[in-house]
């Protein structure tokens, strides 16, 4: 029997193939790795930078690009600038060493035009210009891109955009002569060089001429709410609490159906009186003589230019100035500040639906402290603060005790006490033809007025007979009623139209013949009011603080002025360069610098 054996032989590494272990060596080696991939990390850095710097260099030239071009056209544009507009931005690009970047006839100028008058008169000048750049790089240009273009463009135009400005302008009785009549000058040259410098209906002027007070035109007085007047009744009598603001509140505000939804205050027109005299001018139907609230004539019509924009209408107006009167520094500075304030601007909306205000000028004035409008005020004075006069209640409205027969051309006074009229241009003792003696009463029971009686217009009086006279005196009388025909008819007068025709002292006899000495004497202490300096002065103080609050700007002019009123206009001024001394002729130079002013500051607000 055979045995068979079984055995396995397996074989060692020593025994493999060559290339089997080279295969295996290279598998299991790492030395080396982490040099190849940190090399391919900075090259990925490398370029990364190249590139930035690249950028960096392209934003500095093109921002070095952008803004020489943007000096360059605002230069340009300036509507002072002498030089042709195209001409200032070469030579400013060229003095940066950026003019051949400008692209051809990319340069342009609405108005064309060159000079600073022509683009004063044209009102505004537009600048365009666009330039083209291209940076080389030097990195990017590894991956194809050697430059980067950058193209740069810009716009400046210069025009004095929404401005409003009041004109307050002294034309009391000190500034008669050559004073007004360099002050008109300066005025008119003013309102004109706003107006070649303005866009159509971004300019609104309002002047306010002022003395002891200030002139309403018809179509506002027309709107307020006021108490009392006469025939020449177009001022009004500010209160105490009105120099503590800007806001005016004297009108009712209305919806576009006319309901309102405001009911505006009342005030007191101031009337035309003198607080002096005793001449009347009643029967010869003559107005008293007053400079308080002034009567306009054709050829001095002082009432205020209301947001107008048409200079030659302006300079109408000043041209028609006067001279007379007292000063009231407050009342000028209140109103102009009224015509800036956007307290009265629903007003001025409904005015300018008609034809006293022109109709671009519905929403001013625009709202205070917004910026949407340049508000300025020009106040200008020769003199400090002097006098101003007004007629207290009940003295300035509804009827009065004093009736007038204006065919008889005599006045009645009716006494309440004695229920009882004074008949004072009636002869109290006449002599009968018959020799007797008779007397007409001075007091009846009616005014001097007629009667209808049996069919005939007739006046019924007292006369009185003397039954018991002796050396000159009559002891005992018989009265009896009498009858007269064709003595008209009496007026009971209203407070304002007395004033009107009568001097103060002759009404105060009046009241005395009348009613006796103490309505007379009350009626003497209590029927006028005369405010001075020392009233007058906190009030512009006051003023001015409260324009400051509101960002109103005031230029003030101490044209001859003396000493006491010039740190007043200083302090109202409150910067240095907004108050200006002038003499003589040396006014219009201030008004053309104020002129200058007012652009560069709505170029820059």
């Amino acid at each position: 029997m055979h045995k068979s054996n079984w055995k396995s032989t397996f074989g060692t590494p020593n025994s493999a193939h060559p290339c089997v272990r080279h295969l295996r060596r290279f598998a299991d080696e790492t030395d080396g790795s982490m040099t190849i991939l940190a090399l391919f990390l900075v090259m990925i850095v490398f370029t990364a930078a190249g590139f930035a710097v690249d950028t960096m260099r392209y934003d500095r030239e093109r921002v070095k690009l952008q803004y020489a071009l943007d000096r360059a056209v605002l230069a340009a544009a300036d509507l002072d600038q002498e030089l042709c507009p195209k001409d200032v931005v070469r030579d400013y690009l060229a003095k940066e060493g950026l003019d051949q970047y400008l692209i051809e006839d990319s340069i342009k100028v609405t108005p064309e035009t060159c000079g600073a008058q022509n683009a004063r008169l044209a009102g505004t000048r537009k600048v365009e210009a666009q330039a083209e750049m291209q940076v080389r790089t030097h990195f990017m240009q590894w991956s194809g891109v050697e430059t980067l273009g950058t193209v740069a463009a810009s716009v400046a135009e210069e025009s004095i955009g929404n401005v409003e400005i009041s004109l307050v302008l002294d034309v009391s009785g000190s500034m008669a002569g050559t004073k007004l009549t360099n002050l008109k000058e300066a005025a008119i040259d003013f309102v004109h060089e706003m107006d070649e410098k303005s866009e159509d209906g971004k300019l609104s002027i309002s002047i306010v001429p002022y003395s002891e007070q200030v002139s309403v035109p018809d179509f506002l007085m027309d709107e307020l709410k006021t108490i009392g007047e006469n025939e020449v009744a177009n001022c009004i009598d500010f209160g105490p609490n009105d120099f503590t603001t800007t806001e005016f509140d004297y009108y009712d505000i209305e919806d576009q159906n006319g309901v309102v939804i405001r009911a505006g205050s009342f005030v007191p027109r101031t009337l035309h009186f003198v607080d002096y005299g005793r001449n009347d001018y009643r029967e010869s139907d003559q107005l008293i003589n007053s400079t308080t609230c002034r009567r306009e004539t054709a050829t001095d019509q002082r009432a205020m230019a209301v947001l107008q924009k048409n200079p030659d209408t302006l300079e109408d107006q000043i041209n028609l100035l006067q001279a007379q009167g007292w000063t009231s520094i407050d009342v000028g500075l209140k109103w102009g500040l009224t015509l800036l304030d956007d307290s009265i601007q629903p007003l001025i909306a409904r005015l300018s639906e008609t034809s006293a205000i022109p109709s671009e000028f519905d929403e001013r004035p625009a709202r205070n402290k917004t910026g949407d409008s340049l508000k300025v005020l020009v106040l200008m004075t020769d003199g400090e603060n002097t006098r101003q006069h007004k007629v207290n209640a009940p003295y300035n409205e509804g009827v009065s005790d004093i009736h007038w027969n204006d065919a008889a051309n005599t006045y009645s006074v009716y006494d309440e006490d004695q229920d009882r009229y004074i008949w004072t241009n009636v002869k109290r003792t006449v002599r009968h033809n018959n020799g007797s003696r008779w007397t007409r009463n001075y007091y009846q029971d009616h005014a001097y007025s007629a009667t209808e009686d049996n069919g005939s217009t007739q006046l019924r009086y007292k006369r009185y007979r003397c039954t018991d006279y002796s050396n000159g005196t009559c002891y005992e009388t018989s009265s009896t009623y009498y009858y007269d025909t064709g003595y008209g008819s009496s007026e009971q007068l209203e407070w304002p139209d007395v004033w009107a025709h009568t001097q103060k002292e002759a009404i105060y006899n009046l009241l005395y013949d009348g009613q006796g000495s103490n309505a007379a004497n009350d009626f003497w202490d209590d029927s006028t009011t005369e405010l001075r300096q020392w009233n007058k002065d906190p009030r512009v103080e006051s003023l001015c603080e409260k324009a400051q609050e509101e960002e109103v700007l005031i230029f003030s002019i101490a044209y001859e002025a003396p000493e006491g009123v010039k740190q007043m206009l200083k302090d109202c001024a409150v910067k240095d360069n907004r108050y200006y001394e002038a003499d003589g002729k040396k006014i219009i130079g201030v008004f053309d610098s104020i002129s200058a002013t007012i652009q560069n500051l709505r170029l820059t607000q």
